[in-house]
């Protein structure tokens, strides 16, 4: 069954092999190559089937037993135990006056005051350096499983106390035009493809390196001012993003 298909490997890659490995195991998966209780190949014929070397094969079959899509059975193999399907998650790019129904919820906020936020963010706020700001950082779920998560910074002297009470209903948007009066005239967004660094990983609960769609996003008032900075990673492994841009 096994047949050498080096191309799925690309050498130049900065993504490790084994990850590479990992991922192009999961794409054959969930495209029916393997099914649920199928015996994988060996890991010698992995090994000389993605030009790799055995303890690089055994590092991919060790991650992708650890994230539970197959089980190694001593003696006997490995064997698939979970197709990790692709689901199709509506993704919304930020937009004033545009709301939109979605099964997305956000989980675990926390707001605190800083005045270490780092020269990018105060630059995007049009803040002098080391300028205290309320930080946001909230999970974004579906179907109780962690896609994003939002981190978004705010001049303190915008919103008072903001870190003393709940959002309302969880709604950054709400919140500030409801407590704090500001009207948003315009929003500014700059989107990429990126690699989930470690520290984000383990927040999300997903393996790192992953796929990831990073959304920054500067509000600004209706006097030309920023009041929002934010940064949103959602995770795109085995997500493909339906993006709806809409004036309704």
């Amino acid at each position: 069954m096994s047949t050498t298909n080096s191309h799925r490997i690309d050498r130049s890659s900065s993504m490790p092999v084994y990850q590479q490995i990992v991922s192009d195991i999961l794409s054959r998966i969930s495209a029916m190559e393997w099914k649920i209780g199928d015996k994988l190949p060996s890991e010698s014929q992995l090994s000389e089937e993605y030009e790799s070397s055995r303890v690089t094969v055994r590092q991919a079959l060790t991650k992708l037993a650890y994230e539970g899509f197959v089980e190694k059975q001593r003696g006997k193999g490995t064997f698939v135990k979970a197709n990790p399907s692709t689901t199709v998650q509506d993704l919304f790019i930020p937009q004033i006056g545009v709301r939109h129904k979605s099964d997305i919820v956000a989980a675990d906020i926390k707001i605190h005051a800083v005045t270490d936020a780092g020269i990018q963010v105060t630059n995007n706020l049009q803040l002098p350096p080391e300028s205290p700001v309320f930080y946001l950082e909230r999970l974004f779920l579906h179907k109780d499983r962690i896609i994003g998560i939002n981190r978004a910074w705010f001049p303190l002297e915008r919103v008072p106390g903001m870190a003393d009470q709940p959002l309302i209903h969880d709604s950054i948007t709400d919140t500030l035009s409801k407590r704090y009066h500001i009207a948003f005239s315009s929003v500014e967004n700059y989107i990429e493809s990126i690699s989930i660094d470690a520290a984000t990983a383990h927040i999300m609960r997903t393996s790192s390196p992953s796929p990831g769609l990073k959304i920054s996003s500067i509000y600004t008032d209706i006097e030309n001012q920023p009041v929002e900075y934010s940064v949103t990673i959602w995770n795109g492994r085995d997500t493909q993003f339906h993006i709806v841009l809409s004036t309704k």
